[in-house]
């Protein structure tokens, strides 16, 4: 009796964590004071087709609850939060439809309201990130199409989308973007492109983005990364090498890349991930370890080592 009680707590516990994926995204709500994961997609039938989600779900620093499906599933698009409005927002996307859309939404009440969709913005895993200091958003790069990888740099202040008059990056696609509010200003780094990988530095302080030359990761691309408020750094973990699925973790201060880890959660692409400054942990879930294999694993770092949960 008390073991098939064990086993039933076990499956329900199981049960209540979102199922292996890729190309999700998570933030940090501080309304929820947890991390929302919504959407993704994984292969199925041996990679044959895909399933794409439309959940929402919200961890509380010990256990995933879900929230309900949203819109439509999806997957490829990114999340940042407007902490003067103190709401989340994403930006573009790949539907299951097989379309790149170019939607602005916002996250109201658990669901998506869609502010703006721009024909000319159209991007798959773009990046998309929220200017504290400046209070607007930014949107960089993504794939348009197949053969077509965007290199525009866009602007909403709160009325419309405007073109960044600033030479962009060259042409990339899979690389990390996130805002360090310490610095104030947006960090690029890591990419693919038609012919290599990149690990180069970028920062735009929003009048034009900026090559910085220091040591760092070896070149990668699809790696996670998160912006821990505390120690004002952007922590950054694996991503796809040259040659093999990386599972080291990074920091950048604003001025240098240092490595922190070289072991913790299984080597992956796309295991994103979100802070929770509450906890002052970065959590990160899920991710691909090799085609068509993805995880539903949860891990938090805590500044000095990573942590199973789940």
């Amino acid at each position: 009796m008390i073991y098939c009680l064990v086993a039933a707590a076990l499956l329900s516990n199981q049960a209540d964590v979102p199922t292996a994926r890729a190309h999700h995204a998570l933030i940090y709500d501080p309304a929820s004071k947890g991390i929302l994961l919504f959407g993704g997609s994984t292969p199925v039938d041996g990679g044959k087709s895909f399933k794409f989600f439309n959940e929402l779900w919200r961890f509380n620093g010990n256990t995933w609850n879900l929230v309900g499906k949203v819109g439509d599933p999806i997957s490829s698009f990114r999340l940042a939060y407007d902490s003067h409005k103190k709401k989340v927002f994403s930006y573009g996307g790949y539907t299951s439809t097989g379309q790149v859309i170019g939607d602005f939404r916002v996250l109201e009440r658990d669901k998506w309201r869609t502010i703006a969709s721009e024909p000319e913005m159209i991007a798959a895993e773009p990046g998309f990130v929220y200017d504290i200091a400046r209070k607007r958003f930014v949107v960089y790069g993504g794939s348009a199409s197949r053969e077509k990888v965007n290199t525009t740099t866009w602007e909403w202040a709160g009325e419309k989308w405007q073109k960044s008059s600033s030479a962009s990056p060259d042409v990339r696609g899979d690389f990390v973007m996130i805002y360090d509010e310490k610095a104030q200003k947006t960090i690029l780094v890591g990419a693919a492109t038609d012919t290599d990988l990149l690990m180069t530095t970028w920062i735009y302080d929003g009048k034009a983005w900026s090559k910085v030359d220091s040591n760092g990761p070896e070149k990668r691309f699809a790696a996670g990364s998160a912006y821990d408020s505390k120690r004002g750094v952007v922590v950054l973990f694996g991503g796809f090498g040259s040659d093999r699925v990386l599972g080291d973790t990074w920091e950048w201060n604003g001025k240098s890349w240092r490595r922190v880890a070289q072991s913790g959660p299984k080597a992956r692409g796309m295991g994103y991930m979100a802070y929770d400054p509450v906890r002052d942990r970065t959590v990160m879930f899920g991710g691909r370890y090799s085609w068509p294999d993805d995880a539903n694993d949860t891990w938090e770092w805590n500044g000095k080592a990573w942590h199973q949960l789940n």
